[in-house]
């Protein structure tokens, strides 16, 4: 229903955009974004033009010379490539670490997306993704807060490394994007973990009925 709904919405198919996997893999990678006001209509009205091109591109004096020898006059141009965000964490880990960014799942091992069992005295805040990376993030901050006041200790190594494979597992049975280590199919899960080891309620609307019905949303994690 999603998708149809898109595909009527947005001019997709006509600049070429309509991906070629489902809609449910792209929310369960975090590869959603907000789509910026006008964006199409300036498409529309050829302030914006979509082209895709491979390594052989480059710019010239008014633009850039497509890999095909199109030549595209452009006051501004974005780059989207993306990044690699593993490669970067590698460089600021001392050497005995640096194998350990990335697992056998191919994704790093982080308990509550925060910090690696193999890895000590190190934390990570935002390499896990999620449909609020904004809300996610502070309440990681507040879970690393607790612990490091001692309000809770970590389980065991293999505990934890056990915990971070059934994620791993969870996300490879969503996407074929699972690499990009995105929790936002269990992220009140997630939420609800971290507020469990803070002694903090997990049922967090007012009532039963809202707990069942009511979408979930950053507020309802403020602190109490």
């Amino acid at each position: 229903f999603i998708e149809s709904y898109l595909s009527w919405k947005l001019p997709l198919g006509r600049y070429g955009l309509t991906p070629d996997h489902p809609f449910v893999e792209d929310y369960a990678s975090c590869q959603m974004a907000i789509l910026p006001e006008g964006f199409f209509d300036m498409a529309d009205r050829g302030l914006v033009r979509f082209k895709r091109a491979s390594a052989g591109w480059c710019f010239s004096e008014n633009g850039v010379v497509l890999d095909d020898g199109t030549k595209v006059e452009a006051d501004l141009v974005f780059l989207a490539t993306g990044f690699e965000g593993k490669d970067k964490l590698r460089e600021v880990l001392p050497k005995p670490f640096r194998d350990l960014v990335v697992g056998k799942s191919s994704m790093m091992s982080l308990y509550r997306g925060t910090v690696h069992p193999l890895i000590p005295n190190m934390a990570f805040v935002g390499f896990v993704e999620s449909v609020s990376n904004l809300h996610t993030s502070e309440l990681r901050c507040r879970w690393l807060s607790g612990l490091l006041e001692g309000r809770f200790e970590l389980p065991s190594v293999k505990a934890m490394m056990g915990h971070v494979a059934g994620e791993a597992d969870a996300m490879r049975r969503t996407t074929r994007f699972y690499r990009r280590h995105c929790i936002s199919t269990y992220s009140i899960h997630d939420s609800d973990g971290m507020c469990a080891d803070l002694g903090s309620a997990t049922l967090r609307k007012a009532n039963w009925i809202a707990e069942l019905f009511a979408p979930y949303n950053n507020k309802d994690y403020k602190e109490q």
